[in-house]
This record gives structure tokens, sequence and C-alpha cells, in this order.
């Protein structure tokens, strides 16, 4: 296959899979505006990997949980070749123990899949932090790096989730794909924010 249809068939898969993720994101929400307004760490694990499975099985491949070291999800074509590397965390990353994009760097070493992606939650105060340390433990490659960035502030001692913006890392650099509200309901003319 020339070059360019190669490049042209991974850019497809990524941009698929981005606008697939933001779009499931909403779909079997765990939080309900007028019943339900927090979600625990379990729950927000379980909806990250049921969007995971969700945009995998649209595309026609197959979702792994918890394989190749550990990997939160690993997405493969019926050849078994590794389409995507997923992981997920909870913590921010400035937080102690984070290393969620260094696995994934280590892991696209040994095998090199056609993107790898992050989900992270993030404040306002520690974004640039946050932003910094998945960098620094991602490196300058030309491997894309997909990061869903979930920005919330506190509300009392709970997470109150704002925006899912959408990066990709590529070749040392940072570019913001798209953006949108985190919250169903807030998203305006959608049947959520009727019944949220």
């Amino acid at each position: 296959m020339p070059k360019s249809l190669a490049t042209n068939a991974m850019e497809d898969v990524i941009r698929d899979f981005v606008a697939l993720f933001n779009a499931y994101w909403y779909r079997d929400f765990p939080l309900v505006r007028t019943h339900k307004e927090e979600a625990s760490r379990a729950e927000w694990t379980t909806h990250i990997g049921v969007c995971v499975k969700a945009c995998a099985d649209l595309m026609g491949y197959f979702t792994c949980f918890e394989q190749g070291n550990r990997t939160d999800a690993i997405v493969k074509d019926h050849e078994g070749k590794h389409v995507a590397h997923i992981e997920w965390e909870f913590v921010q990353p400035f937080r102690p123990g984070f290393n969620e994009a260094r696995k994934l760097a280590k892991l696209r070493k040994r095998v090199r899949p056609r993107f790898s992606a992050l989900v992270i939650y993030t404040t306002d105060k520690s974004y640039r932090e946050n932003v910094d340390i998945v960098a620094s433990q991602w490196g300058k490659t030309d491997h894309p790096l997909i990061l869903f960035l979930i920005t919330f502030d506190f509300k009392s001692k709970h997470r109150r989730l704002r925006d899912l913006e959408t990066h990709i890392f590529l070749n040392g650099k940072i570019k913001k794909l798209r953006a949108q509200k985190a919250l169903p309901w807030n998203v305006k003319g959608t049947r959520w924010e009727h019944v949220g």
C-alpha cells in the first residue's frame, strides 16, 4: 500500500475512534441530573471501558481488557494486530504513582499499534501540569497519542465534570481536536438537556 494511503488509513482510524468515543461518552451515562449527581471511581472506570468497547465493536475490532503488561484495553483486528493501546486513570497525573502515559510509551516500543489513547481527569488549577506530565512520559515520537481530558472542579468533595477535550500528541507537539460538555444534560438542544 502506498505510504500516503497507509497514512490516511491510520488517520481515518484515529478520526473514527475520536468521534465515536466522544459520542459514546453520553450513552448510558452513569449520572442523572435529577437523581444521581455523583459517580464512584468504579462507575467511571466501567463507563470508560464500555465506551472503548462500543467504539471498537462499531469499527469491527476486538477489545481485550487487562492484557499486555496489564494495559486497560488493547484493541485488535481480526488478525490479532494491535490497533490501539488504551489506558485510563481516575487520579490526576500530578499525583504520585501516575505512570499510564509511560506505560503506553513502553508498550508501543514492543508492539506498535496504529495509535495509543489515554483518558485522564484534571482541574483547571492542575491542567498545565497534568498535560506536561503526560507529554514528558509519552516523549517526542511520531506515534500518535490521543488524550481524552475530562475537566472538573469540586462540589464539596465530589467531582463536578465540565468538559471533555480531545487532544493529539505527535512529534513532541499537542493539538486540540475537539471539546464538548462532559455532562450530557449541558449539551444544548439534546434530549438529555430536557430529561437530564
